[in-house]
């Protein structure tokens, strides 16, 4: 929660006319410590993950969905400092929220924390601490069907936690000759994404460079495995939730409609100081349309181009969310079949489109696997392109 501050302090130090402060953190952070603190003066320009990939991590046997099934034990969540409240909102929400302790957990210890029962769920991100955990259970005093469950917090008793490491600048750097240098920055990052989608081996070296000299493995803590396979993991984890953000004609961006939604949630009832977002050309204005984003439109797509990238994510939550209610009436998944007959001519990039431009939750070329991560059981059916209905199917006669 200090980021906003740092850059804020950072910015007031400079005495360079050209040079730009720009800062990362979750939009879940933001909003609120904005909101308390609207002399910080910055505005979101960019997002790394559309999706938040927070969730709460257990250790549970593989038959439970959860290991919070055992119903009536106390559930001791450890969560960081600044996420704590975050945390207690949501799960008081629910069912059963009687059962549930949030405490402070120590960042550099959780993964210790869960594993020897301290804590019974901690605080994780689904890129990072998720899979060292998987790793970690191979070789352990385990039991032999324990495996990690995840609960994501995006969604959970109705949280809308928006964006996550929201890129953001402050006011003073989005006019003029800094708002050129923060633009170039933003391409520059997401062009080096770009690359990083292509090539998750050749990025995890430059991630293994890059924390070597910043000395990140002397923080002594245990969020990550030290091995490259591990990094290669991470890499493409962070890649797939970056490529949600593609809009149009690029990366990163942010939609209004989605970040609002999310700042309503966040700010609980709250009115926002002076209302909308900021920016050149921003009037700012009432309520909370916009709180916090830049309205000046220095990372988005030309309004001349019908991007449908967003469309397309909020009707597949949209069914998402009709699956759900499907399934807590009949007891099942609904099913969904789909017939090919006969190859065709776009499939035969398929792996690659999908690597570059999507991932196995959303894309049409891994129907099966994005059935199953919104509700839905899908079953493909292949057929040659000489079928006919008298070849694949047999009728009774009365």
């Amino acid at each position: 929660g200090l980021e906003m501050r740092r850059v804020r302090d950072k910015s007031d130090a400079s005495s360079s006319s050209s040079s730009v402060t720009i800062g990362s953190v979750e939009q879940n952070i933001f909003i609120p410590t904005l909101c308390d603190d609207p002399g910080l003066g910055v505005r979101a320009v960019a997002a790394n993950f559309r999706r938040s990939p927070l969730c709460l991590a257990s250790l549970a046997s593989s038959s439970s969905s959860s290991a919070h099934d055992d119903v009536g034990k106390k559930v001791v969540v450890g969560a960081h400092d600044d996420t704590v409240s975050l945390i207690e909102r949501i799960l008081s929400s629910g069912p059963d929220a009687e059962r549930y302790a949030v405490i402070s957990s120590p960042r550099a210890t959780k993964i210790a924390d869960l594993k020897s029962g301290a804590v019974n769920s901690i605080q994780a991100y689904t890129t990072t601490e998720v899979p060292t955990l998987e790793r970690q259970l191979d070789g352990s005093n385990c039991e032999d069907d324990t495996v990690v469950k995840v609960d994501m917090l995006e969604g959970m008793n109705g949280a809308k936690l928006g964006y996550s490491q929201v890129l953001f600048a402050p006011e003073e750097d989005l006019v003029g000759d800094r708002r050129d240098v923060v633009r170039a920055f933003l391409d520059a990052t997401f062009r080096g994404w770009e690359t990083a989608i292509r090539d998750n081996e050749g990025a995890a070296r430059s991630v293994d460079e890059c924390r070597a000299k910043l000395g990140l493995d002397d923080e002594n803590n245990d969020h990550w495995e030290g091995s490259f396979s591990y990094t290669v993991q991470n890499v493409g984890l962070c890649c797939d939730a970056v490529k949600e953000t593609f809009q149009g004609d690029r990366l990163g961006v942010i939609d209004a409609e989605r970040w609002n939604e999310a700042t309503e949630w966040l700010l609980d009832g709250k009115s926002p100081p002076g209302g909308g977002g900021g920016g050149s050309g921003s009037g700012g204005g009432e309520g909370k349309g916009d709180f916090g984003a830049d309205t000046s439109g220095v990372w988005q797509p030309s309004s001349k181009l019908l991007a449908g990238n967003e469309l397309a994510r909020k009707t597949l939550e949209g069914a998402k969310e009709s699956a759900e209610k499907f399934r807590n009436a009949h007891g099942r998944k609904p099913s969904l079949a789909v017939i090919t007959v006969g190859e065709l001519a776009r499939y035969t990039h398929a792996e690659k489109r999908m690597r570059y431009f999507s991932n196995g939750d959303l894309s049409w070329f891994s129907k099966t696997s994005a059935g199953e991560a919104n509700g839905f059981d899908v079953k493909e059916i292949n057929l040659p392109e000489s079928a006919t209905t008298e070849s694949e199917f047999t009728f009774g006669t009365a």
